[in-house]
């Protein structure tokens, strides 16, 4: 076997790799602006939801590292702080459910939107609809999941989807125990 047998496809074989490396960081240079800007017009428009308002964000909030707070954002109107759009991804059934929270400058949750989750489709999944998310408003405290019909800070659990339910519950008390020990005033 001659030493040229060897090289042509090897060095074949690193011409292709560089270049689909070099093609693939391209690709990713070019995609950065339009995903971040996807990102701020889909935290934007959650944030809308849950303060009910047309409202702005401002500086995003340091968050400790190993928190499961992803992010926090101050949330203004009309120059006036409503609260903090605190953004957090709780372990559910079917892998991580995005959960953005809204809580106002007074510790109390204004709403809430699953943003992203991967639960099961009519089961885990109904806990993005209103009528179960809405029972997060208003709410402050510690919230428990319960089977029963709820009282206090209690919150009722999505039919056949209690995992999803105490993630999403688990979500929204770590925005509130984040507020109570970082934002409380």
């Amino acid at each position: 076997m001659k030493m040229t047998d060897l090289i042509t496809p090897a060095l074949a074989l690193i011409i292709t790799a560089v270049t689909a490396a070099a093609l693939l960081g391209f690709v990713h240079e070019i995609t950065l602006k339009p995903i971040a800007g996807q990102r701020l017009k889909s935290e934007t428009e959650a944030i809308g939801a849950i303060f009910n308002t047309a409202a702005e964000s401002g500086k995003e909030i340091p968050v400790p590292v190993g928190s499961p707070i992803k992010s926090v954002l101050q949330v203004y109107s009309g120059g006036v702080l409503l609260g903090y759009a605190i953004f957090t991804s709780p372990a559910g059934y079917s892998g991580p459910v995005n959960i953005a929270v809204g809580v106002g400058t007074d510790g109390v949750v204004r709403g809430g939107r699953i943003r992203q989750q991967s639960e099961t489709r009519g089961l885990g999944a109904n806990a993005e609809y209103p009528a179960v998310t809405v029972q997060y408003k208003a709410k402050a405290g510690v919230l428990t999941v319960t089977k029963a019909s709820p009282a206090g800070n209690e919150i009722e659990a999505v039919t056949s989807a209690t995992i999803t339910s105490n993630a999403v519950t688990k979500g929204v008390n770590d925005a509130l125990a984040f507020f109570r020990q970082t934002l409380a005033s």
